[in-house]
């Protein structure tokens, strides 16, 4: 309280006047520090070398006991898939699945699950697991770990993963033999990509009593322990060129650090090339970590988990706090030695086993490395108490610029007379600000945001639209266009009162800054990508009347920065990159359709998944963009409302 009451904050001390008149320089230089601070983060001397925590993990890296046996029996079931695949081009071999697990020795289930899509009437997709559980030969069923892979049918539009299953199976196999399991091992087999992963583990953690009117998941009928972690396959071939480490859960959620350090050591010692976003390019031994390609690194995986969408589907173990990541072993393309054509083949199986026997020992979860990193290289890292500071100062401008607004407009004009000052001192009256006006209109926004979410969401309006014949992309589009119609005209058609427009920026600018460090805090690459475009227009915005090119500027960037128009902004840069062929009217159209799909995807993803990308942005940051936009056309009503009282 002292600092607030302190005279020399006030426009009229030596200091105050010094920050109200460079309040956008001090603005400007938190938001370049932000950015250089990040840059940094990407030279050696500011990240920290990978290492493993928990030392319960070091058996895993003793000698592999997996021999080649192994890599033929999975190469045997390999070519019996592909022969079962030419019967189920459209369908997955269930049965002989089920069938392998039960040979195998696995205590070996089913599981049903049904989709009714959401703005279908009465589209329902129905679905199947299969699962086998080696049970722990040590100990009850307290605990357990999953292996997964996901099926793909022939006529899938993804890459061809097929390998997945027989490597499955061939672990499945070898584990069995042993008796040293400490706990549960379940090996699951997943159909329709992401959808059959959260089926199961919704039906495995909430039984089929949480049942949602989207996505039934049924019930499962057997469970093992605890699930303590999990880990993904994805084989293109048993030829390996190398692997490629895929750690992005839902909402940007990550797996432990160790599970990923672990990773790396195992797949290192069998003689495998790995790595974050591994290329062939990073394959090479000539390659070698530049500050340029650790800043790309590090900001391809910001782009990839502000999405909040997982690249696999270990990511939908997250929420669950089980760790887990995805290993996608990719096809050599450059002709190979034919003798030694499944010798990597081998050499994943090893890893496999050393990471399956890492896991046996851990007697907790994991708990002593970091759960919020950015990786610069694969053996460097950035912590959060490192890069958490870039956000800070990013926000920073928000809460300054709220800070000098309210002491200007509590204590009067910074511009009085000597003489007018003493009279004030001698003679204060209470500021009158329009508070009720501001917060209606702040409730407006508000409920402008909760329609964009309510009205997608509703079953009814969903219902409604499909009867009349249009198109799930369409319905979406046209309702949350409406909300941005009437968010745009909202200042043409309410203007606020005299000294409105400095009170609802100092409200604005609260929020904002506010906002962006819980959605940071939640998924910091969200965060920081949107801290990255908000700030500079936060610099820009003034609430009193400009003219000019800086009114021009402020309005045609916070224009450019409504929701709708980013996405498909977005959209039209990467329609550009994937067709250059086309021309710039094809383009436009193109990207028109992929934006609206974007959308629609995102609305899909936060009603099955739970995604809160749709949310968030709908509920808070379309609100906030609507007060920012009000700002930005600095429309106001002159009422003559004193901010302070002058005596003659």
């Amino acid at each position: 309280m002292g600092l607030l009451s302190d005279p020399s904050l006030t426009p009229r001390g030596k200091f105050g006047r010094t920050l109200a008149k460079h309040s956008g320089k001090i603005s400007l230089f938190f938001y370049v520090a932000g950015l250089a601070w990040f840059v940094c983060l990407s030279h050696p001397e500011f990240s920290h070398g990978t290492y493993l925590s928990e030392n319960a993990l070091s058996p895993g890296l003793v000698d592999p006991e997996i021999a080649q046996d192994s890599v033929r029996f999975a190469q045997s079931l390999y070519e019996e898939l592909l022969r079962e695949r030419s019967d189920h081009k459209s369908t997955t071999p269930h049965a002989w699945i089920f069938a392998k697990m039960h040979q195998i020795g696995l205590e070996t289930h089913m599981h049903n699950f049904t989709l009714r899509y959401p703005f279908g009437s009465g589209k329902e997709y129905h679905g199947k697991n299969v699962y086998g559980i080696l049970r722990a030969p040590r100990i009850s069923s307290t605990e357990g770990v999953v292996f997964s892979a996901p099926y793909r049918s022939v006529n899938s539009v993804h890459a061809d993963i097929t390998a997945s299953v027989p490597m499955l199976l061939a672990f499945a196999d070898f584990a069995r033999k042993k008796n040293y399991w400490a706990k549960d091992l379940v090996f699951l087999v997943t159909e329709q990509e992401q959808l059959g992963m959260h089926a199961w583990l919704e039906a495995y953690h909430e039984g089929g009593i949480k049942d949602s009117p989207i996505l039934r998941c049924g019930n499962l009928p057997a469970r093992a322990g605890a699930l303590q972690a999990a880990l993904n396959l994805e084989v293109q071939d048993f030829d390996i060129d190398y692997i490629d480490v895929k750690i992005e859960g839902l909402n940007g959620q990550l797996p432990n650090l160790d599970m990923f350090n672990l990773v790396q050591r195992l797949t290192s010692r069998s003689g495998l090339s790995s790595g974050y976003k591994h290329t062939p390019r990073k394959k090479r031994r000539i390659y070698r970590g530049t500050l340029e390609d650790n800043l790309r690194h590090m900001l391809e995986m910001l782009m990839s988990q502000a999405t909040g969408i997982p690249n696999g589907n270990h990511g939908l173990f997250h929420r669950y706090r089980i760790e887990s990541l995805t290993l996608e072993a990719v096809k050599r393309t450059t002709n190979s030695n034919v003798n030694n054509r499944f010798g990597t083949g081998l050499s994943l199986l090893k890893t496999i086993e050393g990471i399956s026997r890492s896991l046996n020992n851990l007697l907790e979860r994991f708990h002593q490395s970091y759960f919020f990193y950015i990786l610069v290289q694969n053996d460097r890292f950035v912590s959060i108490g490192d890069f958490m500071p870039c956000l800070i100062a990013l926000a920073s401008p928000m809460f300054i610029k709220a800070f000098l607004l309210w002491l200007t407009i509590t204590t009067g004009d910074e511009t009085s007379t000597e003489g007018e000052e003493s009279l004030m001192h001698e003679e204060k009256v209470p500021v009158q600000l329009p508070y009720i006006a501001v917060l209606l209109y702040m409730v407006v926004a508000l409920l402008l945001g909760f329609l964009c979410n309510a009205l997608p969401f509703s079953q009814h309006v969903r219902d409604y639209f499909t009867a009349v014949g249009i198109g799930t992309e369409i319905t979406v589009s046209l309702i949350l266009g409406v909300q941005v119609l009437f968010g745009i005209l909202m200042p043409l058609f309410y203007t606020l009162p005299d000294a409105g427009l400095q009170l609802l920026h100092i409200v604005a600018l609260i929020f904002m800054g506010v906002a962006l460090i819980v959605t940071g805090l939640l998924n910091f690459a969200l965060g920081f990508m949107l801290a990255v475009l908000i700030s500079p227009l936060t610099i820009l915005l003034n609430s009193e009347s400009t003219k000019g090119l800086q009114q021009n500027l402020t309005r045609t960037y916070t224009l450019l920065l409504n929701p709708l128009v980013v996405i498909y902004l977005v959209v039209l840069w990467l329609t550009l990159f994937e067709f250059p062929e086309l021309a710039l009217s094809q383009v436009a159209i193109r990207a028109f359709r992929a934006a609206m799909d974007a959308v629609t995807f995102g609305l899909m993803d936060s009603i099955i998944y739970g995604n809160w990308l749709y949310t968030a942005i709908a509920a808070v940051y379309f609100p906030l963009w609507i007060l920012y936009w009000t700002l930005a056309l600095g429309r106001q009503r002159n009422t003559s409302i004193p901010l302070s009282k002058k005596t003659d």
